[in-house]
């Protein structure tokens, strides 16, 4: 499912010029390309264009279902309001130690909805105080030009204003890369290559600094 993130929630942008596209590959350890860009984040910052500056985006809701949260990558904007939707029949608890971003939402019940507001941009990293497994990234941004990948071959960015951009690409498994592109008049082309090479679940801990359970404690939450 193609998750793009703009629209209509930054004051009118200058006329635009052109626009930012190409493939962009994600490379196994093992040499191979994985088949899909799941999870993967295309940021387009401006270096020397000014716009306009960001609101709050529409809500936001991370549901926890099957002891997981969905969807895994989020994007939104500084002041959005996160909902986390509890769907499984357990008790969940969502936090996140991210510096500017920190929250608990407590155990919550099957059924509640327990609602944060993010302040700061950045990277938001969200897990589950009970289930190890459980994380989700939630990227707070300030530009309009921002998209989640999945169901997509690489990045299209249009009506971008002629001008320097920074281009941040991320992914859970390889951290972030970072480029510098001019977009002019028309279609920029590239192509963009991430190795990956880290967990998909980095090693954490709970919200009190401490292990987790043995997983077969954990079964009846």
């Amino acid at each position: 499912m193609i998750r793009a993130f703009a629209w209509g929630l930054f004051l009118a942008a200058p006329l635009a010029a052109g626009g930012l596209e190409g493939p962009v590959l994600l490379h196994e350890k093992n040499g191979g390309l994985r088949a899909s860009l799941e999870d993967c984040v295309a940021l387009l910052e401006p270096v020397d264009v000014a716009l306009p500056p960001a609101g709050p985006s529409r809500p936001l809701s991370i549901r926890t279902l099957g002891k997981q949260f969905s969807p895994r990558v989020s994007i939104a904007t500084p002041g959005t309001e996160v909902s986390f939707p509890n769907l499984d029949h357990i008790l969940h608890n969502v936090f996140s130690v991210t510096q500017g971003n920190r929250f608990d939402t407590g155990h919550y019940k099957p059924g509640d909805s327990p609602k944060v507001k993010v302040a700061n941009p950045g990277l938001v990293k969200l897990y589950c105080n009970v289930h190890h497994q459980m994380n989700a990234f939630l990227w707070v941004v300030t530009t309009p030009f921002a998209q989640v990948l999945g169901g997509r071959t690489g990045l299209r960015f249009e009506r971008v204003p002629e001008g320097t951009y920074r281009l941040r690409l991320w992914h859970p498994e390889c951290g972030e890369r970072a480029w510098v592109v001019k977009v002019g008049a028309g279609i920029t082309q590239g192509r963009w290559d991430l190795d990956l090479s880290l967990p998909p679940v980095e090693a954490h801990k709970n919200k009190f600094g401490r292990d987790y359970a043995p997983p077969a404690d954990e079964r009846n939450y």
